[in-house]
């Protein structure tokens, strides 16, 4: 099952964000795909305060340390692949055990996980994700695409969104 969202401002797109987040678990994991200011930091905040991450907590992207860590109702891993540039450097890094903890992973730049041979599953041992693909509609609209890969649908409280 898929869904759908147009959004027309970055507040909208926070705003959306906030709704997804209230229906996040522990242990899952977002993959953000989308152009260069598609608004994937933008959406993470909003997933971020949806989970619980204080107003006063600064969600920023983390392009330079990889991964941010927010508390939150459960803890928050906000990760950018964005200067990762081989599959063997994402593979040193250790994702591993961000992915595999009972918080939420929310990766910008989630397109450096499908870098291998076989690109319908990604690497790091990931088996079950949300995805969302941001597409730039206008300056800015922005067209968000929600689908959950590896889980049942009527399963997860996020299609509940509407």
């Amino acid at each position: 099952m898929n869904l759908q969202f147009e959004t027309h401002s970055p507040n909208d797109t926070l705003s959306l964000g906030k709704k997804i987040g209230r229906h996040l678990e522990a242990g899952d994991i977002v993959l953000l795909f989308g152009d260069l200011g598609a608004g994937k930091t933008t959406l993470t905040q909003g997933i971020a305060r949806g989970l619980g991450v204080a107003k006063e907590e600064y969600v920023r992207s983390p392009s330079f340390t990889l991964v941010n860590e927010y508390p939150g109702k459960v803890p928050v891993f906000h990760v950018d692949l964005y200067r990762i540039a081989s599959s063997q450097e994402l593979e040193d890094l250790g994702l591993e055990e961000v992915f595999s903890s009972e918080g939420v992973s929310i990766v910008e730049w989630a397109e450096k996980l499908f870098i291998r041979e076989d690109a319908s599953i990604p690497l790091l041992g990931i088996e079950r994700w949300i995805a969302i693909h941001i597409t730039i509609e206008e300056e800015e609209s922005r067209k968000l695409d929600l689908k959950t890969h590896n889980m049942e649908s009527t399963e997860h409280p996020v299609f509940t969104l509407h």
